[in-house]
């Protein structure tokens, strides 16, 4: 069985879509906060893939886009080679380029369509895996 973190502050908002990956074989695991995710980083970084919103609490100043440090965090100092899929409401140029120049996977805007998140989530984690795609029929 596939495993995806899955990081996103609205746990109702994404019920549905958590459904459809674990009725087609995910597991998956569900962080809500930057703290979730800190004291969680052994779990996340044996994902075999990672969705993250960009904004989760607590946002600052300095910080507004907590997810984007979480990336950064996962891509520098854990190495974490992967796939990681942004879903977000944050459609600004620079933060597109930011994101495209951390190398994320994709890049998904909200609200996300569960045939799309199924599609690409499916797609890179088999990619990733070097397994040959099988198409059973089941979405």
């Amino acid at each position: 069985m596939r495993k995806i973190a899955w990081i996103e502050d609205e746990a109702d908002a994404i019920s549905s879509l958590v459904r459809l990956l674990e009725l087609n074989n995910y597991e998956v695991a569900r962080y809500r906060t930057r703290e979730d995710v800190d004291e969680k980083i052994g779990e996340i970084i044996l994902a075999d893939a990672i969705i993250l919103d960009l904004v989760l609490p607590p946002a600052t100043e300095e910080e507004p886009y907590q997810g984007i440090s979480i990336l950064k965090q996962l891509r520098q100092i854990y190495h974490y080679i992967n796939p990681v899929v942004v879903c977000s409401v944050v459609r600004t140029p620079d933060i597109i380029a930011t994101l495209t120049d951390m190398d994320v996977s994709a890049i998904l805007h909200k609200p996300i369509r569960p045939s799309v998140l199924f599609e690409v989530v499916g797609r890179l984690v088999l990619q990733n895996s070097g397994e040959k795609e099988i198409d059973d029929g089941t979405i």
